[in-house]
């Protein structure tokens, strides 16, 4: 269960980043990757609790494995290993930035 969850986030995690890259290509993506852009600023400003990330610690603790970093999927797979946790705030700037690039790409395509 829990690497069902761990795969499912790391899908929506990138579509969420890209996806309005590949809708360019894909134009029907627009209205999922909007959905997707939504939920993922939702998570991001309010720092709610992730239904994906609930279900991989219950999958994680009935296996015996520590729970998720209690800042969610994000801050305990990327935060620290991808870029230092000081930068986290920035890391989410950037990728609001290419979110509304790839929206701007797909209006000029």
């Amino acid at each position: 269960m829990a690497l069902g969850a761990l795969a499912t986030h790391l899908v929506f995690v990138g579509f969420t980043v890209l996806g309005g890259f590949l809708a360019c290509l894909v134009p029907w993506l627009l209205l999922p990757h909007l959905g997707a852009a939504l939920w993922g600023g939702r998570m991001a400003a309010t720092r709610a609790a992730c239904p994906l990330s609930r279900i991989e610690n219950w999958g994680r603790t009935g296996a015996g494995r520590p729970t998720l970093d209690e800042r969610g999927f994000v801050a305990h797979y990327f935060e620290g290993r991808f870029y230092p946790r000081r930068w986290a705030r920035r890391v989410e700037l950037v990728v609001g930035g290419l979110v509304v690039g790839s929206w701007l790409a797909f209006a000029n395509r």
